[in-house]
C-alpha cells in the first residue's frame, strides 16, 4: 500500500515549481554579531549557569529512566576534540525538543536510526544553523556508537508527544535574532515589532524557561495570515494535488506503519525537511516519493503545510 500511495503522488501532483532563493527564517542562521552578542549578554545576566554535559531534567516522574546518552554527556578525549553532548541537551527528556533542532517525542525507533545511518552516510545533510554548527553536529552525530544510537531511538520512541507549539496568525511580530553558539532564537529586548511577511517565526513562550531547559516550556510559532487555511487544503487533498499526506502519515496525521508523524511538530523544522527534499540534501533509502512531492512545491506552500500540520494534535 505504501508503495502505491508513493507512486499516486508521483503522478498527482502538479509540474515542477521554479527554483526560489532557500527561506533562511527555517534554518537558523546566526544573526550577525552585535545584535547576537546584545542578547547573549543580557541572557547570561539573567539565566543561571548550564551544565552541557548534564542538562537539567526537572520532571523525572514524567518518563521513563533516560539511557545514559541521553541523559550524561563526556567531556573531550584530547586536544583539539569535541565534548559529547547528551540528547537532551536540545531534544530535552521528554523528547519535544527546541525548535532549532528536532521533535523526537514518539518518532519510530527504527526511523531515528535510518537517519543516523543517513547523516553519517551523506544521504542527509545537517542544513541547520552556519558551516560551524553544521560541522559541530556531524561530529557529533558521527561520534555516537551504535549501540547509543538504538539507545536513544528506543527511549525516544516510546515517549507520548503533547501539545507543544502554540500556532498563531499574525501580521508582526517581536524582532528576534538567533544565537551563533545555541541556534536559539529569542526576541530582542526593547526591539519592538517588525512585519511577519512571509515567514514563521517560532519563539519560546518564556525565554527563562528555554534556556534553563525547562521541558514544560513550549514555543509560540507565529504564521502568516490565512496560512492554516490553505495549509489544510494542500494536505487534506482538497485542492489542486488529488491525494492527502494522509495516505502515508495517517489519518491523524501522527505517523502510519513507521512513516514519521507530522502533526503538532515545530513548523520552521517541517519547511526545512520540505526544502532539503526538493533541493537534494535529503535523498536517503525512502526519500524519493517526499523528493517527488517537495519538487513541486513554492516556499509560501510548504510554509502553509508545515503552520497547518504543526496546529493539529499530536
Amino acid at each position: 500500500m505504501w508503495r502505491l500511495a508513493a507512486a499516486l503522488m508521483i503522478v498527482a501532483v502538479p509540474s515542477p515549481c521554479p527554483a526560489e532563493q532557500r527561506p533562511e527564517w527555517a534554518f537558523f542562521v546566526p544573526t550577525t554579531p552585535a545584535a547576537a552578542n546584545s542578547a547573549e549578554n543580557s541572557a547570561a545576566s539573567e539565566a543561571p549557569a548550564l551544565d552541557v554535559l548534564n542538562p537539567p531534567d526537572w520532571y523525572p516522574a514524567e518518563h521513563p529512566p533516560m539511557p545514559a546518552v541521553v541523559a550524561h554527556g563526556s567531556p573531550p578525549e584530547g586536544a583539539g576534540t569535541a565534548p559529547s553532548l547528551p540528547c537532551a541537551l536540545c531534544h530535552l527528556p521528554n523528547g519535544l525538543g527546541h525548535v532549532e533542532s528536532a521533535s523526537l517525542a514518539g518518532i519510530p525507533a527504527d526511523y531515528i536510526i535510518r537517519q543516523f545511518a543517513e547523516f553519517r552516510s551523506g544521504e542527509r545533510r545537517i542544513t541547520v544553523g552556519n558551516a560551524r554548527a553544521q560541522q559541530l553536529l556531524f561530529a557529533l552525530k558521527s561520534s555516537y556508537s551504535d549501540a547509543q544510537v538504538r539507545a536513544a531511538a528506543e527511549y525516544f520512541s516510546a515517549l507520548a508527544p503533547r501539545p507543544w507549539i502554540q500556532v498563531r496568525e499574525a501580521k508582526l511580530v517581536p524582532v528576534s535574532v538567533v544565537d551563533p553558539d545555541s541556534l536559539m532564537r529569542t526576541a530582542l529586548a526593547g526591539a519592538g515589532t517588525e512585519p511577519l511577511g512571509d515567514r514563521i517565526v517560532e519563539l519560546p513562550e518564556n525565554e527563562s524557561g528555554l534556556r534553563r531547559r525547562d521541558a514544560h516550556s513550549g514555543f509560540v510559532a507565529y504564521v502568516p495570515e490565512g496560512s492554516l487555511a490553505k495549509g489544510k487544503a494542500l494536505v487534506t487533498g482538497a485542492g489542486e494535488w488529488g491525494i492527502a499526506c494522509t495516505a502515508c502519515h495517517g489519518k491523524t496525521l501522527n505517523g502510519l506503519r513507521g512513516i514519521p508523524p507530522l502533526a503538532g511538530r515545530p513548523p520552521t523544522y517541517l519547511v526545512r525537511q520540505l526544502w532539503n527534499y526538493q533541493s537534494g540534501e535529503r535523498r536517503g533509502s525512502m526519500a524519493a516519493p517526499m523528493r517527488a512531492i517537495a519538487a513541486r512545491l513554492r516556499v509560501d506552500e510548504m510554509l502553509a503545510m508545515a503552520a497547518y500540520l504543526a496546529s493539529l494534535p499530536p
